[in-house]
Parts: C-alpha cells; structure tokens; sequence
C-alpha cells in the first residue's frame, strides 16, 4: 500500500468511526486532533485511535492496553490475532461506556 493509499484508508476509518459513535447516540464526546481521535466517556474513561504513517498501521488504545491494525484486503486487522479494527472498537466502548454497545463501520 502506498502512503497515500494508507493516508485515505486510515482517513476514512476515523470518519467511519466518528459517524458510528454519533449514530449510537452514546454518551461519549469525540474529539479530533490531527492524526489522534479521543474519545470520552462521562466516567473519563478514554479511547484513543492514533494514525501511525510510519508503520501503516492504526492504533487504538484504552487504559487496559493498545492495539495496531493494519490494512488487509479492505480489512483493518490487529496484528497480534487478526480480529477486526470494528471488533476491538465495540469491546473498548463496551469498556469505557459500561455498557453494551452495538453500532456498525460503514
């Protein structure tokens, strides 16, 4: 993939990811700076999704740990067990939201 392949994919998991969290109308704030989306939940809980060009990769973290995704085939996968970027974003919300939470990256 070249960087600019990445740069738009990576761009477009963000935008997917701020229109899924506005979607499910969860009590959650999402701020976007540069490379780096937060977002927060009332507790303070935080996620936070990083862009990192160098490796290709997305990184999301929470206080429980970080992951890195890279694109496959169309696919943002963990590099550790494959699971999916929309996967592991749904067991971070559950995480800071205390709650089960359901949405879709479209």
């Amino acid at each position: 993939m070249t960087e600019t392949e990445f740069l738009e994919a990576s761009e477009a998991l963000m935008q997917q990811v701020e229109n899924a969290v506005d979607a499910a109308e969860l009590d959650v704030e999402c701020d976007r700076t540069g490379n780096v989306l937060t977002i927060e939940a009332d507790s303070g809980e935080q996620i936070v999704i990083n862009r990192h060009t160098p490796t290709q990769q997305m990184w999301l973290a929470t206080r429980k740990g970080g992951l890195h995704f890279e694109n496959s085939d169309g696919k943002w996968r963990n590099t550790r067990d494959g699971t999916t970027f929309e996967s592991a974003l749904q067991a971070a919300l559950n995480f800071v939201c205390e709650e089960d939470v359901s949405f879709s990256l479209d």
